[in-house]
């Protein structure tokens, strides 16, 4: 009779964390000490510590004001900030109040923040009476190392997951995927499941950072549903040639005659990049008007602010190690695009940045046993409440709110038995680039979506023209799938990774074609074909999820406006519906 260790080798745990990033890390140490007899154990693809995009963060860490009504204040500004109207006021609000303790709970677990001289931790206003920002080491993930293993949590390096194990039920109990040295199975059976593991993020930082959205594939194909896709794609401006950002300049883009493009087009100044400059700079170069630079001499006063060019340590937001690593990066962009300058060319890049899981205020998904912290779930829970710092400051927040939910869950449960059909019929999935005679390679599918980086058409200023033209290029990489070949754990990892890639760009395009209007910023969604912001009509979460016959299900969700305080103007609440907001009920605990 088979036994589970004829598979591979077998893990157990309390808790198994997949991601051993900032998001991770602070689940796992949350819920130690939440319940220092749970077992606990964080794996990841890298090396736990060093890996991960907060290790080249740094640029500060967002905390709510201590302000009487700063969860108030803060939730109206983020409401009306990058996605209007589309946030879940209600998660919203629970988010911004563990986000108010946010620093003082980082600096706790032995992370170095900006403290005064007594040692506490000393944010500054950021959105006055709303929004603090923070200093933060970049070595971030390696403080909170040490606290994790001072606490007794087990961490396992080299593992890369691809799929989660289930009961006969459907609850999840497990992991499944293979070590990065050596190739061997390594099988994972917990009580609960914390999957940690960033969301689609190709081409966004290099080998330190490494989202390809397995997890979200693994997610999707246990049942869980996905949210808001279609805010999916970033869009920057960078020095041209590179992918490296002139933070905070885009208010500085120039043509060839010495025109701003933001004073020509815009007629404001803006705090992020915009569809409208991405148009108007698509529209300069058309017109022969380029090339487009940016005169670093001379920066406005958002480039001084974002980009750092004022900063020491006395603004506390960027610290000497931070500040350090910046230098060797435009060290590194100046040695390979040569002598540039102070007047530099600049272009649009945009990034596919999958975060689509949908999860309650706990940041359980909807799927038994299975929880998402960190920015798997920056689009799928629907807070929208982007702004700088924000990215370590959701991965340390999400982390706290999962630490003290998935304790008691994983104290309580009971232990279920694994599947060897699933675990055997997994692992062959798994593997089967190994034992393939075709010769398709991986670097065909990224090749392929390499291209959407500069394609702004595609991106960003979409239409359904072009959204058809992404269908056919799904269709061709999905062809090529069942023959891509391997010979090593990084083939074999980067064969599996291609094809949740290939998932997340089809959730992307489902969900703009289904979102017929446009509406934010940063992360927009903008279509050229419904230009226009669309209340009425488009006050809506789309869902996706995985059909019955496997195939893609998406749907839509009304926005419960009507318990909720922040409104569009003129909002009239649907019939059968009546107005449920009632302040003091809905702060009673901020």
């Amino acid at each position: 009779m088979a036994d589970i260790k004829d598979y591979g080798e077998l893990y157990t745990s309390d808790i198994l964390v997949v991601g051993g990033g900032m998001a991770g890390l602070v689940t796992a140490i949350r819920a130690k000490e939440n319940d220092p007899t749970l077992d606990i154990l964080v794996i990841d693809k890298g090396i736990i510590g060093w890996n991960g995009q907060a290790t080249k963060a740094g640029n500060g860490i967002r905390s709510t004001s201590k302000h009487p009504n700063g969860v108030k204040n803060a939730l109206e500004y983020l409401v009306h900030a990058h996605t209007p109207f589309l946030n879940d006021q209600e998660f919203l609000r629970d988010y911004l109040v563990y986000h108010r303790d946010n620093i003082d709970y980082m600096k706790h677990c032995g992370v170095i923040t900006s403290c005064n001289e007594d040692g506490e931790a000393t944010p500054l206003p950021f959105i006055p009476d709303a929004l603090d920002m923070g200093g933060v080491s970049i070595n971030v993930c390696a403080q909170l190392r040490q606290m994790a293993l001072k606490l007794g949590i087990r961490l396992l390096s080299r593992v890369n997951i691809f799929e989660l194990l289930t009961n006969k039920k459907g609850k999840v109990i497990g992991a499944i995927g293979f070590d990065m040295d050596h190739m061997e199975c390594k099988i994972f059976h917990a009580k609960a499941v914390a999957m940690a593991t960033q969301g689609c993020h190709f081409k966004k930082i290099g080998l330190e950072f490494m989202g390809y959205g397995t997890g979200v594939g693994a997610m999707y194909r246990v049942g869980a549903l996905m949210r808001n896709v279609e805010f999916s794609t970033q869009v920057d401006v960078v020095f041209k040639k590179t992918n490296t950002p002139i933070y905070g300049g885009f208010n500085m883009i120039c043509n060839k005659n010495g025109e701003n493009l933001t004073d020509k087009y815009i007629g404001h100044k803006e705090w992020e990049v915009t569809p409208a400059l991405v148009d108007a700079m698509v529209k300069e170069v058309a017109a022969g008007n380029g090339p487009l630079t940016v005169d670093l001499a001379h920066p406005d006063e958002v480039r001084m602010m974002i980009g750092g060019t004022d900063m020491d340590e006395s603004t506390q937001r960027m610290f000497r190690d931070k500040m350090a690593w910046e230098h060797l990066v435009f060290s590194k962009t100046q040695e390979n695009l040569g002598v540039m300058g102070e007047v530099v060319d600049t272009t649009i890049k945009t990034v596919i940045q999958v975060e689509p899981i949908k999860v309650d205020k706990e940041i359980k998904t909807d799927v038994e046993g299975l929880w998402a912290p960190g920015k798997v779930t920056t689009q799928g829970n629907a807070y929208f409440g982007w702004t700088r710092g924000d990215g370590l400051g959701n991965a340390s927040t999400t982390g706290m709110m999962a630490g003290d939910s998935i304790a008691p869950y994983a104290a309580k449960a009971e232990w279920d038995e694994l599947d060897l059909e699933q675990v055997a019929a997994l692992k062959e999935k798994i593997y089967a680039p190994l034992h393939r005679e075709d010769t398709h390679h991986f670097k065909e599918i990224y090749d392929m979506i390499e291209t959407y980086i500069f394609d702004v058409h595609k991106c960003i200023l979409k239409d359904e023209a072009e959204i058809q033209k992404v269908y056919a290029d799904i269709e061709k990489m999905k062809a090529i799938v069942p023959h891509l070949t391997a010979d090593d754990p990084h083939s074999l990892s980067k064969c599996l990774e291609a094809a949740d890639t290939i998932l997340c760009l089809e959730m992307i395009f489902r969900s703009a074609e289904m979102r017929k209007e446009t509406r934010g910023i940063m992360y927009p969604h903008y279509r050229a074909d419904y230009p226009q912001t669309d209340n009425q009509n488009w006050l809506k979460w789309i869902n996706i999820r995985q059909g019955a016959d496997g195939e893609m299900e998406l749907f839509t969700e009304d926005i419960p406006m009507w318990r909720y305080p922040v409104r569009p103007q003129g909002y009239i609440i649907p019939e059968g519906h009546t107005d449920e907001y009632d302040e003091a009920e809905f702060y009673a605990n901020c």
